[in-house]
């Protein structure tokens, strides 16, 4: 009998020297830019440690690298090429990075470093590679924890909707700010009740699905839109129906850790309602085998091409590390002398009197600050000045944990808020004003930053002041002003006596604020 017999002839290996050399010139511009902008890269991880929110980052980078190894029989198809006009992305990644740092805003800081990478692979591989890899480069930004600028809009949602559905169950409620009672008992909207923990997890594990389950761009986007706008949703009603059930219980039930498990269970079963119907438009993610053309591939090395490579990593890493020296100079001209801030001296008939109210804004991380009451004409007008300098993460002026009033006080509540006009020393400014309300009756403010001699209401323009001021060499003095009616006044009344006053002090306040910022040079 014959028998066919089928020989398998072994070659010796064939590496693509080049795809090798451009893989080691990532590596290289990759560590070097993680090593000179160490302090943010640790800023980063130090969030991913201490705060559940974003425990996820741990993943993201491998998540990153395993989206990437899914295309590699599309990469094969594909010759690197150094793109050298990236190296002005990753410049431009790098000036951002040190106005963030001048101006304190950590998360742009790390949203530019995240950039800055990006822009590195995508300059030392070139546009055709980066294009087949832009879901594993983009799904890098998940690496940045942010979000929690969220909070206070996804509590005021999360209210509104609780309120309307149990109004509309036939509950009475009554409401101050995000704090409502019913007959069964008080509850209050808070932190852990937002949704944020859902909503990024929701937006990650979406975006995954969306990367691995479709290949359309339209398909992607409308589950990764999705992914969003479920778990907002989801929570109204998990919010809804956690104090349903408390109040049908008499409170015996999803009031105490129970709370938290009903909220978790329920995210899951809607995050596997969200997939199982996403599973329906599902995509086959293989490419067609005419489609893909396995470059031919040279024995020997390609010195030149391996050089450019190279040449372009190092591009990449002077373009982000040229703005290092520049951050220290920004550094160095912030004073570290303690501020003194001389009380504020009357005028124009304001005499000082015994402080209204024990209230002052929940604001930390100030260097020194001052308390006084003014009276004039039997009117009375709180102010409260905070004073910051050399400020650092947790120490400075503007941030989203600084507030008028603690989130979920009982004692104290921001009703209502919005901006307004006023004189301050010759000239209209905006402000914020915010009316607060609590067992101690209503306080009305009006808040504002004073930026190295500069007065703005906007926390855009008090971090660009800010950012301008350190760069120039003039320090990072700042503070917060605060002037207030607490007590009986109408609230017709109480404005006219802060906005009055305001017209009438603000040169001694500046004043005051510019002696403290002199004492420091």
């Amino acid at each position: 009998m014959k028998r066919d017999l089928d020989f398998a002839v072994t070659r010796a290996p064939v590496y693509d020297w080049s795809r090798l050399a451009s893989t080691y010139a990532v590596a290289l511009a990759v560590v070097a830019i993680l090593v000179g902008f160490w302090h943010t890269a640790q800023s980063i991880v130090a969030i991913w440690t201490r705060s559940a929110t974003f425990a996820h980052g741990f993943v993201v980078v491998p998540i990153c690298l395993w989206l990437a190894w899914r295309k590699r029989s599309e990469l094969a198809a594909i010759t690197a090429r150094p793109w050298w006009w990236g190296i002005l992305f990753v410049f431009g990644a790098g000036g951002l990075w040190l106005v963030a740092s001048a101006a304190n805003a950590q998360v742009v800081e790390q949203f530019a470093l995240a950039f800055m990478l990006q822009a590195a692979v995508v300059t030392i591989i070139g546009l055709r590679m980066a294009k087949a890899l832009a879901f594993p480069l983009g799904f890098l930004l998940f690496a940045v924890p942010t979000g929690e600028f969220l909070l206070p809009t996804l509590i005021d949602w999360t209210a509104d909707f609780t309120v309307a559905a149990l109004r509309f169950s036939g509950i009475p409620v009554y409401r101050e700010a995000n704090n409502f009672i019913i007959p069964s008992g008080a509850w209050s909207v808070v932190e852990a009740c937002s949704g944020v923990r859902y909503l990024i997890a929701s937006f990650m594990v979406g975006t995954i699905y969306a990367a691995i389950a479709y290949r359309s761009t339209r398909r992607r986007a409308m589950f990764i839109a999705a992914s969003i706008l479920v778990p907002i949703v989801a929570n109204w009603i998990r919010a809804y129906l956690i104090v349903l059930i408390g109040h049908l219980s008499n409170n015996k039930l999803a009031t105490g850790v129970d709370h938290l498990i009903y909220g978790w269970i329920f995210f899951g079963v809607v995050m596997l309602v969200l997939f199982w119907v996403g599973s329906f438009w599902q995509e086959s993610d293989r490419v067609p085998a005419d489609q893909v053309r396995p470059k031919a591939i040279e024995a020997s090395m390609d010195a030149r091409a391996s050089f450019h490579f190279y040449a372009a990593a190092i591009a990449t890493i002077v373009a982000a590390l040229v703005w290092q020296p520049l951050d220290s100079f920004a550094t160095r001209s912030v004073a570290t002398a303690p501020p003194t801030l001389p009380a504020i001296d009357g005028a124009h008939g304001w005499m000082p009197s015994a402080l209204m109210s024990d209230w002052k804004p929940r604001y930390a991380g100030y260097r020194t600050d001052v308390q006084q009451a003014f009276e004039n004409g039997g009117r009375k007008v709180g102010l409260y000045i905070a004073y910051y300098r050399n400020q650092s993460k947790g120490e400075e002026l503007v941030t989203s944990t600084n507030s008028l009033v603690k989130l979920g006080d009982w004692e104290l509540n921001q009703i209502a808020s919005g901006p307004e006009e006023i004189e301050w020393d010759g000239r209209s400014v905006a402000v914020d004003h915010a009316d607060l309300l609590g067992r101690k009756g209503k306080i009305d403010v009006y808040r504002l930053y004073w930026i190295v001699g500069h007065v703005t209401s906007n926390d855009y323009v008090a971090k660009a002041w800010l950012a301008w001021s350190k760069l120039t060499g003039g320090g990072d003095d700042s503070a917060l002003i605060a002037i207030y009616v607490a007590g009986g006044e109408s609230m017709s009344g109480a404005r006219e006596a802060a906005r009055r006053f305001a017209a009438d002090m603000s040169p001694q306040i500046d004043r005051a604020l510019a002696r403290a910022r002199a004492g420091g040079s």
